[in-house]
């Protein structure tokens, strides 16, 4: 079910504050240097020097509580995706504008209008509501969306109240949160009736929603259709009222009601779109019996940005329930652990991943069927393909209900998952090949499939496979504002992601919608944010990872770590380690991966084999095209298994060879061979390294930034 939000205007109209009992002139001095402070911070925050801004910013909420100033600051910073940031500077206003006297008043134009005079604090929180449901964290939304409302109790309501109250309550039912519902419900009986009947509203779209979710469908049909019949007395009730009847039919499982019901509501409203309906489509499928029909629904659903699907965990479970009914158990296992990254407590995930698990090992024991081997690419119509390379890239799958154990490619390892998927590469000889892939369960069963490849005699070492075009995607991750004491808080890791990002922007072919920002995560933002390229990344595309914070390294486990900024330096169950990070990047079905990481002993990301740094004559353009056929996962660190500056030379370089490339083609190989490993090592005791993750699959490719 789709969430329209609405966002409010707090950043564009000014807000008066007076407080008689301090007296006027010492009120309006104390403005002034806020004020002051405030214009300063927003001239280096232009300028990109976030820390310097981030810092005046505090310093002019200390002296005054500059509501519009600190407002806008907050949407900054979560715009920049620094969402722990932000709350933290709402959470701030609000205790200051707390602290004041009680007669501090706001008003100013239009928005003076929207609110009671002496209640500025509902700017604040509703501008933290409201931001937190578009792009933050949506419990966080609903705690500061009741706050706000709890500032009308007894009062008479406005049309802040209708777009807090509404967008509140939809996201509380989306996540199952009856008592915040309850809460709203509480306070939205207590409000004056007035021109807009904007009280009845509130009470009455709280006591449906309560009704859903405590299972009383049948009265709740009964309300809807009363809404429908026109029998509400606010405006948008026939339009929420549909919407939201799908749901109740769905969850008393009269699946040909909720599908004509949800067809008619998208064919004559212009704003639905199918796929924000997608959710409740994979309902009705599951409910059918038809699995494969609701993973293709659920899996259009979860790539939904956040705010449109706050309830991601229900259909990541739902989806691991359809994958379970079609024995693909490790994508089952997969996403109810997803679910409970986004919920740690959800009882269906924790309930279903239990089952699962005893699933899987029965499935074992008595496991006869050998796996299902299909091959993906490359793409042949004949029985024999024509293929003039020297050596060919296969990547297939084969799904088994216990896991698959391992894959050979004539006799040779093949990378493989336990989910089923694989690629390796195979060398051709002139004339007939004859390829043989062998895939083995963990109960031991195998299964053989036999390709038949001919390359002609004289053939040039080019291979004439044609690789789909991706799209080129990027997470930045800069953890700067640490929460243990213990741990030293950095100054440049948002600031250098930011130049990586608009490099990327500006010079290569990164759309604004595929650049991902990651700032101050905790470790659930970080593991969040990998399920949605998960959800959205495909085969053909090309991934950059970057990280920049602190790394740690255990001498006597002989493992490194990366330090999220919810780590605590004497705790390491609350570190990040690198075996984990492989692991998701193994994950990602992108072409090309690469992971820059500019932190303490990033190097030790590698327990591999490095790579040949040897010259390749990269201009060839048969060169590229081998380099780009072939499944790569690289990486560039700053330094090996030290420590690194926190002014990071090795930044320096790596933003200096991207910014100042002219050529076409570039790869991360070459980049790091001819722009930084030796300007570096000449300004710094540290040796940056270029490797290969062959933990997660790396084939021999390279990755290849393409200028505009």
């Amino acid at each position: 079910m789709r969430l329209f939000l609405i966002t409010l205007p707090f950043a564009v109209l000014p807000i008066i504050i007076t407080a008689q009992t301090s007296g006027p002139g010492s009120i309006n001095k104390k403005m002034a240097e806020a004020s002051k402070l405030a214009k300063q911070a927003e001239r280096l925050w232009k300028d990109e020097k976030y820390s310097e801004a981030e810092k005046l910013y505090y310093e002019s909420l200390s002296v005054f509580p500059l509501h519009t100033q600190l407002c806008e600051f907050a949407e900054r910073k979560m715009k920049l995706g620094d969402v722990k940031g932000a709350n933290k500077i709402w959470t701030a206003l609000a205790e200051s504008i707390k602290s004041q006297p009680e007669n501090i008043t706001g008003y100013g134009g239009l928005m003076g209008a929207m609110l009671m005079a002496n209640q500025p604090l509902r700017f604040v929180y509703a501008d933290m509501a409201n931001n937190n449901f578009k792009s933050g964290d949506a419990a966080t939304g609903i705690e500061a969306a009741v706050k706000c409302i709890e500032l009308y109790s007894g009062g008479k309501p406005d049309d802040l109240f209708v777009t807090i109250i509404r967008d509140a309550s939809r996201v509380a039912l989306s996540i199952g949160d009856k008592i915040s519902l309850q809460k709203l419900n509480d306070i939205s009986s207590t409000l004056k009736k007035n021109m807009g009947n904007q009280a009845k509203l509130g009470v009455t779209i709280t006591d449906l929603y309560l009704l859903i979710l405590n299972e009383k469908y049948d009265e709740a049909i009964v309300r809807l259709e009363d809404m429908i019949e026109g029998k509400s007395e606010f405006m948008f009730a026939k339009v929420l009222a549909k919407e939201t009847l799908s749901l109740v039919y769905i969850l008393k499982r009269e699946y040909d009601k909720a599908e004509k019901n949800i067809n008619e509501f998208i064919s004559k409203n212009i704003f639905a779109k199918d796929k924000h309906y997608s959710n409740l489509k994979g309902m009705i499928a599951m409910g059918r019996g038809n699995n494969q029909l609701a993973l293709k629904e659920f899996s259009t659903y979860l790539s939904l940005p956040v705010y449109q699907a706050p309830d991601k965990f229900k259909y990541y479970t739902k989806r691991a329930e359809a994958y379970e009914g079609l024995k693909e158990f490790e994508k089952a296992k997969n996403d109810y652990e997803a679910a409970l990254i986004y919920n740690p407590d959800y009882e269906p995930a924790l309930i279903g991943l239990a089952r699962l698990e005893g699933r899987i090992l029965t499935e074992r024991k008595s496991d006869k069927a050998a796996p299902l081997i299909a091959i993906m690419e490359p793409v042949y119509a004949n029985k024999i393909l024509e293929f003039n390379g020297t050596e060919l890239t296969i990547k297939g799958i084969a799904p088994d209900p216990g896991g698959l154990k391992s894959v050979t490619i004539n006799g040779e390892k093949a990378y493989s998952q336990e989910g089923g998927d694989f690629w390796g590469n195979v060398p051709l000889k002139e004339g007939m090949n004859r390829i043989s892939i062998m895939a083995t369960d963990f109960s031991g069963n195998s299964a053989e499939k036999i390709i038949e490849v001919n390359r002609p005699s004289g053939s040039s070492s080019a291979s004439t496979i044609q690789i789909k075009e991706g799209k080129n995607y990027a997470l930045l991750i800069g953890c700067q504002n640490y929460d243990d004491s213990k741990i030293p808080s950095l100054e440049d890791p948002i600031p250098d992601a930011v130049k990586l990002k608009l490099i990327l922007k500006n010079n290569y072919n990164f759309t604004d919608d595929n650049l991902f920002t990651l700032f101050n995560p905790v470790l659930s933002d970080f593991k969040k944010q990998f399920l949605e390229i998960y959800e959205i990344i495909q085969p053909e595309d090309k991934l950059v990872i970057f990280y920049a914070g602190h790394g740690v390294w255990v001498e006597k486990e002989k493992k490194g770590y990366w330090m999220l900024t919810d780590a605590k330096l004497d705790d390491p169950n609350t570190w990040l380690p690198n075996k984990t990070v492989l692991d998701m990047i193994a994950r990602v079905p992108a072409r090309h991966t690469l992971l820059i990481t500019d932190a303490c002993f990033s190097g030790s990301v590698f327990k591999t084999r490095g790579l040949d740094l040897g010259k390749k004559d990269e201009t060839n353009p048969s060169m590229v095209q081998h380099m780009n056929e072939k499944i790569s996962r690289v990486a560039i660190t700053s330094g090996n298994d030290t420590e690194v500056p926190d002014k990071s030379v090795f930044m320096k370089y790596l933003v200096k060879a991207l910014s100042e490339n002219k050529e076409k083609y570039l790869t991360a190989q070459k980049m790091f061979v001819n722009q930084i490993i030796e300007a570096v090592m000449t300004e710094t005791k540290t040796e940056p390294r270029y490797g290969t993750l062959e933990l997660a699959g790396h084939l021999g490719g390279d990755f290849i930034f393409i200028k505009k």
